[in-house]
């Protein structure tokens, strides 16, 4: 039996127990010699004399060891003290997601499917090595603070050439909500099994619930057998009817009308967002299957009059290719392919062929690298004269972006964050959190989500909305400094950083260009707001500045300001420093007005040192 403090083979100290299931417990533990944090797995001393718990766990600890991928609990070790056998896991910090959906009911779409499309990422690992998971569900399922997911729980996988049928005795080995149709026949699990459990899970998190529920395991089981599940766009409208689709044909009972591949489902799964109303995943009822299968024999003859009238298809192309080309040179031309060529390589071959190019507009793409032609009309095969135009639609590449972590950020930081990856702030929310005020303690969608440019991330802020005010538009009706400064105030602003800026374009002096955060925003008043104004004459006051600084962990964004009014700092300085101690920084700054100053020094956003500083004509 472990304990608490025992020390493992010499190695791994046993801090606390976290987790127990049916097989084994888990304990967080400190490797002594990596030192390190750890997740120590261990057989429950009831277990040890049952030979098929001793080959089960024998067996996570070698499919384990053979999975090396972001989305699944890593394995450091296997191995056994005193007759206790262990295995040494990745101590991975978070909820589950069965946590998660029970705290926060039916998730987003957006956040479901990135939950989901990482799990199907480490299914494709498994599956790939020969490993079949066999007991999906959200239990298995960690999510970081981060929002990675993490598939864990290995115990009943086997490999997928040997035989794994799930019956032992009368008890089903895997989660009966979750447990596909051949597992509770007792037939072999395959890929496809996963990918059904990966669907019953993802229903879940879409509706709140699970698709079948019953008195006992049996009864449940006999529902993945005989019933089909309720598409979850019946039970939450809100989900898109494209993406109920790919959960619907992921389940089917028919394991040949599932998807083959983890990434196909992922694949569809993505495509779902960006086409919500899409068909493409959407799969015929049993009645059609039926129709369809009795209507074979009529197909098979009908295969015959296909072949037939192929031969004399083909023989009609043939001769009408013949006739183009003699039309080519009489004046005619004949529309080329340039779907799936670069546009350098589309306009000479339109130019070689008769034809002239005109890019109509640039549209994101999943199938289609930046660059690449997605659309053409005429379309190919066209005839047309010499100098007609050939109008095409070409691809700017993916136009999925990541959703950043905002969750200990500033309203502000979070800004600039989203700003830096094309997505713009949502909604803002104020609650109660174990975070300061003013910091982000929730968001939707997580962190890690790919989602489209452009789309909105809300936030909620640590904190009551009392202490809030609503961003001015300083940029719309173009705002002088001084109106600025006054608009900002009377909206309670108590901290003002403007940066001087000149601009390529003329501009009127003065004049801000740019705000933060931006207008209309509902933000703490306590935040410090940054203005860019157009400012080509910076004054005839100047001061030389010369401090040290250390910086000690990471580079830091370094900004010196002077005090030119309650509340309102003029940005002197800005640069960026590596890790280094006593770094120099000299510079002469210049003003309007002389006089002494209070100037600040902030490193990384926090205030370093204050210093005083007279700003003289010379």
């Amino acid at each position: 039996m472990v304990t608490v403090n025992q020390l493992v083979s010499g190695r791994y100290r046993i801090k606390s127990l976290i987790g127990s299931g049916g097989m084994a417990n888990v304990y967080k533990a400190y490797d002594e010699e990596s030192q390190r944090i750890v997740a120590l797995k261990v057989l429950k001393d009831e277990h040890r004399g049952d030979m098929e718990f001793v080959r089960r766990f024998e067996r996570e600890a070698q499919a384990v060891l053979m999975l090396s991928h972001e989305n699944i609990v890593r394995s450091y070790d296997v191995g056994e003290d005193d007759g206790v056998s262990y295995i040494v896991l990745e101590y991975v910090e978070g909820k589950t997601l069965k946590e998660i959906i029970k705290e926060e009911g039916p998730l987003s779409p957006k956040t479901a499917v990135n939950y989901a499309c990482q799990v199907l990422d480490a299914l494709s690992h498994a599956h790939e090595r020969g490993i079949i998971h066999r007991d999906v569900k959200p239990q298995n399922v960690i999510i970081t603070p981060r929002g990675k997911a993490k598939l864990t729980d290995f115990g009943i996988a086997r490999d997928a050439a040997a035989t794994t049928r799930t019956f032992a005795g009368t008890n089903v080995i895997g989660s009966v909500h979750y447990i596909s149709p051949e597992q509770a026949r007792g037939d072999n699990a395959t890929a496809g099994s996963d990918i059904y459990s990966c669907a019953i899970m993802l229903y879940e998190m879409l509706t709140g619930s699970v698709p079948f529920s019953g008195d006992n395991s049996v009864a449940v089981a006999l529902k993945h057998l005989q019933e089909e599940i309720i598409p979850p766009i019946q039970v939450n409208s809100k989900i898109p009817r494209a993406l109920s689709d790919v959960v619907v044909k992921a389940a089917a009972k028919n394991i040949n009308m599932r998807y083959f591949t983890a990434r196909q489902m992922k694949a569809d799964l993505q495509r779902s967002l960006r086409e919500p109303h899409g068909k493409f995943a959407r799969i015929a009822s049993p009645r059609q299957e039926h129709k369809k299968s009795t209507s074979i024999g009529i197909g098979n003859i009908a295969l015959m009059v296909v072949v037939v009238l192929g031969l004399f298809a083909t023989m009609f192309f043939i001769a009408r290719a013949m006739r183009d080309d003699e039309n080519v040179s009489n004046g005619e031309y004949v529309v080329p392919t340039l779907v799936g060529k670069q546009v350098s390589e589309a306009e000479t071959l339109a130019k070689l062929r008769g034809f002239a190019l005109e890019v109509l507009e640039y549209r994101g793409s999943e199938e289609f690298e930046e660059g690449q032609i997605i659309f053409q009309t005429p379309i190919v095969g066209t005839k047309g004269n010499e100098g007609d135009v050939i109008q095409v639609v070409v691809s700017s590449g993916s136009d999925y972006e990541t959703v950043p972590n905002l969750v200990g950020l500033s309203v502000q930081d979070a800004i600039a964050q989203m700003q830096d990856v094309d997505l713009n702030l949502g909604t803002i929310e104020y609650g109660k959190s174990s975070l300061p005020d003013g910091q982000i303690f929730r968001q939707e969608p997580v962190a890690e989500t790919d989602t489209f440019a452009g789309d909105v991330v809300d936030i909620w802020v640590s904190g009551t909305p009392g202490g809030n005010s609503e961003m001015p538009s300083l940029v719309a009706k173009p705002m002088l400094l001084d109106e600025a400064i006054a608009a900002l105030q009377e909206a309670k602003f108590a901290r003002i950083w403007v940066h001087p800026e000149t601009p390529v374009t003329l501009c009127t002096e003065d004049t801000v260009l740019r705000q933060s955060p931006s207008a209309n925003v509902t933000v703490p008043s306590a935040v410090t707001v940054e203005i860019w104004v157009c400012r080509t004459d910076l004054g005839p006051y100047c001061s030389d500045i010369v401090f040290n600084i250390d910086v000690t962990d990471t580079e830091k964004p370094v900004i010196v300001t002077a005090k030119i009014a309650e509340g309102v700092e003029m940005v002197l300085y800005e640069t960026t420093l590596p890790v280094g101690l006593q770094q120099p920084v000299s510079f002469t700054a210049y003003l309007r007005t002389g006089g002494e100053y209070e100037c600040t020094v902030y490193v990384g956003g926090e205030e370093y040192r204050r210093t005083t500083a007279r700003f003289a004509l010379r």
